[in-house]
């Protein structure tokens, strides 16, 4: 998202651990530049055969641009064999589950040369929220898909398409799928991830999400940081920045909005919160590791009530 993403917020995710994605409403050539400042500048630990670990992927959409543009680049890195070449890549559509995201996956790994998935290019793709559809994206050669339509806080998709899945619901309906194919198969696929993406207000809401998924996507909780895009405001005596989503800066779109989120300081505190947030979550299920954390997993429907009960509540907070 352009309100969230940019070189600043890049590297302090970077220098975390984390995974960065570009947004694709710069111009191609605006992302590979900026993909190279980042992997330049940032600090970044190496991985076991001692090679930086670049965790920064370039996004395309699904038009005939995007095809060329992606052949090229990955093309001329194959001949080039350059140290900031592009390792992943995001097909980042509203609508993964559809023969133009499927076809331009194929496509990545055909002109990367790697087979069906191998290590040299990783590819996230989607958004899906049916396990039909995130299987449609794996066998095309994804090594992960983003799962959430309509669950943003942005996001209008669901009241004016009629189209979307709970975000809960999507994520066990795709982590199913995914369990039952490796079951029924004697050679599994390693590299078949699943990014939650979307709906993420808090740590608890990580939580609940890594109970099903790799990794959680958030735009919301980064978008107010001090390193993201945009300048701060005052209103109503409350510090604010602006936000927009992946759509909603199109003045034709209608499934989003554009908004302001308030101020939330340096990302490193956002992500040294939510982590802590994570860990604890961890702590209370008795789970060593994330993939603990996904060994049957007990939800329980709660009421209004319930909810209400569950924030802080009959106290004026002080922050």
């Amino acid at each position: 998202m352009k309100t969230v993403i940019n070189q600043e917020v890049a590297l302090a995710i970077l220098e975390v651990g984390g995974l960065v994605i570009l947004h694709r409403f710069m111009s191609f050539e605006e992302q590979l530049a900026l993909h190279k400042q980042i992997c330049e500048t940032a600090k970044l630990p190496n991985t076991d055969n001692g090679q930086p670990s670049y965790h920064v992927a370039i996004s395309v959409g699904v038009q005939d641009e995007d095809f060329k543009n992606i052949e090229q680049v990955l093309v001329d890195q194959k001949k080039n064999d350059n140290d900031n070449c592009i390792r992943l890549v995001c097909v980042d559509v509203a609508h993964g589950d559809s023969e133009r995201c499927e076809a331009m996956v194929k496509h990545i790994r055909e002109v990367s040369g790697t087979g069906q998935r191998g290590p040299e290019v990783s590819i996230i793709a989607g958004n899906v929220a049916t396990g039909e559809g995130a299987m449609r994206l794996w066998n095309a050669g994804a090594t992960a898909v983003k799962v959430g339509i309509g669950p943003g806080s942005l996001c209008s998709t669901r009241i004016e398409t009629g189209n979307g899945v709970p975000q809960l619901t999507a994520l066990i309906d795709v982590a199913n799928a995914r369990d039952s194919y490796r079951h029924n198969r004697e050679n599994t696929f390693a590299y078949m991830h699943i990014i939650a993406d979307g709906g993420i207000k808090s740590a608890g809401d990580c939580v609940k999400a890594l109970c099903f998924a790799d990794m959680v996507m958030a735009g919301n909780l980064f978008a107010g940081s001090d390193e993201s895009p945009g300048e701060t405001f005052v209103h109503a005596g409350i510090s604010y920045k602006k936000y927009e989503g992946s759509s909603t800066h199109k003045s034709n779109h209608v499934e989003g909005v554009k908004a302001m989120v308030n101020a939330k300081g340096p990302v490193r505190d956002v992500i040294r919160k939510l982590s802590e947030g994570i860990r604890s979550g961890c702590s209370y299920q008795g789970a060593k590791s994330l993939i603990d954390l996904r060994k049957e997993p007990e939800f329980i429907r709660i009421s209004n009530a319930g909810l209400h009960e569950s924030h802080p509540h009959s106290v004026t907070v002080i922050t």
